[in-house]
């Protein structure tokens, strides 16, 4: 068994429930996201996202259920879940009179880092998203997108194994975003587990290892973006690219059981496979056998937009 396997999740939830007046934003949530991951928060508007992070950040009380965070339990152990959580809202108000330093300063002694060593943090931190120069600017000062860098790297200030993150990329500018997203693939390297929530479902996918979807309080769909898109599809689509005759290609293809071509003109050829990945091993000696040269071939991988687009149809089971 590996090492990952051993690992108690990193999120649980046992029936959660959450109403507001009467409106359902969680119903009955089971829920399990493992260590280590980053994973895509998605859903419509409504889906309850912000409830179920706001929850898990200890910000509102369950109407029933349990939840955990690293196996603590979000409402008998609340000092513990703040401890190891990192929560920044989409919503969020700052202090406009003091400098971005005071306030990562001021988060900083709340959360009871060391005054000797606090100063170096706050200085990663600013470098992290570029605001150095703004160190002494008071926050007022600050542009939408400044602002939300400044309250990610708080977020961080009393380094938490797990983040929580609603729509962090709204407000950024293209470079911006760019930098928030080496940003996030460097603290899943350190082994934080990620949440993000965001409308952005491309920009997702280009980070994301893992999905939860959320329709109107029930959970639609959880796992990791590739166990979802095979589950979802049933088949990959492949491309291959040879060197040699078209007609010899497509026909030692048709032959292949689980080989379903879908276009055949030109060196490169599309089909799908409805088998084990392994049989594209198989695929390319048998094309090399044969005399052909192949340039390359490659799946189709989908992303969260098409596991999404798929879920939001009913077409998972």
């Amino acid at each position: 068994m590996s090492e990952s396997a051993n690992k108690s999740p990193a999120i649980s939830t046992r029936h959660l429930r959450k109403e507001y007046d009467k409106v359902v934003a969680l119903s009955a949530l089971d829920l399990e996201i493992p260590q280590g991951q980053i994973c895509g928060l998605i859903g419509p508007n409504g889906a309850g996202k912000s409830t179920l992070m706001k929850i898990l950040s200890t910000v509102i009380s369950p109407d029933f259920g349990y939840a955990s965070v690293e196996g603590f339990d979000v409402h008998a152990q609340v000092l513990d879940v703040r401890r190891r959580v990192g929560f920044m809202p989409d919503f969020f108000a700052l202090y406009e009179n003091i400098t971005c330093e005071d306030f990562l300063t001021y988060f900083g002694l709340a959360y009871g880092l060391d005054p000797a060593t606090l100063p170096k943090r706050v200085d990663e931190l600013l470098t992290l998203v570029n605001l150095t120069e703004k160190r002494k600017e008071l926050i007022s000062g600050l542009s939408r997108g400044m602002r939300q860098r400044l309250v990610f790297v708080k977020t961080l200030i009393h380094d938490p194994p797990v983040l929580l993150l609603d729509e962090p990329l709204s407000g950024l500018d293209p470079k911006a975003r760019i930098d928030m997203r080496e940003a996030l693939r460097a603290l899943k390297n350190l082994g934080k587990t990620i949440i993000v929530s965001s409308h952005i479902l491309a920009e997702l996918s280009d980070f994301c290892s893992y999905v939860v979807i959320l329709e109107k309080g029930v959970l639609r769909a959880n796992g990791t973006v590739i166990d979802i898109l095979t589950r979802i599809k049933g088949e990959l689509q492949v491309s291959v690219e040879i060197i040699g005759p078209t007609d010899k290609a497509c026909g030692l293809l048709r032959n292949v059981p689980g080989v379903t071509l879908k276009t055949c003109d030109g060196q490169v050829i599309n089909f799908a496979l409805a088998g084990e990945r392994r049989v594209l091993a198989e695929i390319n000696a048998a094309l090399v056998n044969a005399g052909l040269g192949v340039i390359s071939l490659s799946e189709k991988r989908g992303d969260i937009e098409d596991i999404y687009n798929k879920i939001s149809g009913n077409e998972v089971q």
